[in-house]
């Protein structure tokens, strides 16, 4: 049982959207330096992952959730609707950096998917956001090969694994039922390739 938690938090949704943008950053062709990946890198770790962090670890310490993987289908409102204020923040944010589209247009995707997960929990419905948020990576890398034509099928085949892995630990601890994680993987793969779709290829 403590693989399948540590597998939950290793790839705890928080890790995603910089987890993404590093994939990002090491396959796809670049028209910037360095020093400017690397202060992207650190403002989306900062706004991403430890702001974040800190909100669930400022709600846990007033007992407004039971823990960070918030199990509660209540516990989940305000961490999302956090995330969801920060995702948006991002997005206007990486906009301005006009050399960067396909990093925006992934942003606009995860705003898109925070607000759908928010919706779900609005209606009682705990959607698996490990599995919406492995589904958008992945949904991302299938856009993303095909507006390059880069052949990442064993980039993709790892991707894949990983979220069976991660699919199956949600569904082993308990925490989601099969329709939970299947839709909400399925969800995140085609939101991200719709958006990229609509906006790039």
């Amino acid at each position: 049982m403590w693989f399948y938690k540590f597998i939950s938090y290793l790839f705890h949704p928080v890790f995603m959207p910089f987890f993404g943008t590093c994939l990002y950053f090491l396959i796809f062709p670049l028209n910037i330096d360095l020093y400017q990946v690397q202060v992207i890198l650190t403002y989306i770790f900062l706004g991403t992952v430890l702001a974040p962090l800190l909100f669930l670890k400022l709600l846990k310490q007033f007992k407004l959730i039971e823990n960070f993987q918030i199990p509660s289908v209540n516990d989940r409102k305000l961490p999302l609707l956090f995330f969801l204020v920060v995702a948006f923040a991002a997005t206007k944010i990486l906009s301005s950096y006009r050399i960067l589209p396909d990093l925006t247009i992934m942003f606009i995707g995860i705003t898109f998917i925070s607000l759908i997960a928010y919706f779900f929990i609005s209606l009682k419905f705990k959607i698996s956001l490990h599995a919406i948020s492995i589904g958008g990576v992945i949904g991302v890398i299938l856009a993303l090969s095909k507006l390059y034509r880069m052949n990442l099928i064993f980039l993709i085949s790892i991707l894949f694994l990983i979220a069976g892995i991660i699919i199956t630990s949600r569904l082993k601890l308990k925490a989601h039922s099969n329709l939970e994680v299947y839709l909400g993987f399925t969800i995140g793969i085609l939101l991200q390739y719709g958006i990229f779709y609509y906006y790039s290829i």
